[in-house]
């Protein structure tokens, strides 16, 4: 909780510089027309919060992501505004946390993997994202690198689950892991100059259903990602 109003105080201090009054320029027509549509394409490292006891993230934990913004200028020189969106993405958690599903019953059962007794174990979500945007930008028609600030929520159905298993022996794969929550939402933000930017997101929401629980404690995971988002505009 720390941690998420530290991130509102941050975006309330970078809003206010950005909509500092600035020297006017009487070159400037504003384009009535003039858009920041975007497509965007993004990769970024996963950090799981609020581990329980002797679970660990191994590997390279990832999130790729593309999508469509639709820019929706809120002022006349167009350069503050808000964006709706949709758009793909697939995350793939590196981990020791084995999920599998009985064959007879259904069930998915989970339980902590000792070290050095597999060589790879992960589960993957695929989802559809939503973003929602508040936008600052020095762009205009004839401007294409300027500074930008991005942020909002971005809601995410996930549509499609599943872990996978590795040893020197066996390679397993289980689909429809029923213990992931369908929604989750997370704050989002992107800033930088030119067309790569740095990416954060927070997660609001535990990833996992309410009763998944470990040696008697509920695992509530929750994620935070840092990365690099491209914009094509």
């Amino acid at each position: 909780m720390k941690n998420f109003l530290f991130l509102l105080l941050l975006i309330s201090g970078l809003a206010a510089v950005a909509q500092s009054p600035q020297a006017p320029d009487s070159l400037y027509k504003p384009d009535p027309h003039y858009l920041e549509d975007q497509i965007y394409f993004g990769i970024s490292y996963i950090v799981l919060k609020n581990l329980p006891l002797d679970m660990a993230q191994n590997g390279f934990s990832n999130t790729v992501k593309l999508g469509f913004i639709r820019d929706i200028p809120l002022n006349e020189r167009r350069n503050f505004g808000i964006g709706l969106g949709a758009g793909l993405s697939w995350d793939n958690f590196y981990q020791n946390l084995r999920i599998t599903i009985d064959e007879q019953t259904g069930e998915v059962q989970y339980h902590l993997l000792p070290d050095g007794s597999y060589r790879s174990n992960s589960f993957s979500f695929n989802k559809i994202d939503f973003p929602f945007e508040i936008r600052w930008r020095g762009s205009t028609t004839q401007k294409y690198k300027f500074w930008r600030l991005y942020t909002g929520i971005t809601g995410s159905y996930v549509y499609k689950t599943a872990s996978n298993f590795v040893t020197d022996k066996v390679d397993l794969t289980y689909k429809h892991i029923k213990i992931v929550k369908n929604w989750q939402f997370g704050l989002n933000i992107s800033a930088g100059y030119g067309t790569w930017n740095f990416n954060f997101y927070y997660g609001l929401n535990n990833i996992l259903k309410d009763q998944v629980e470990l040696n008697g404690e509920k695992v509530n995971l929750r994620t935070m990602k840092f990365g690099f988002v491209y914009y094509f505009l």
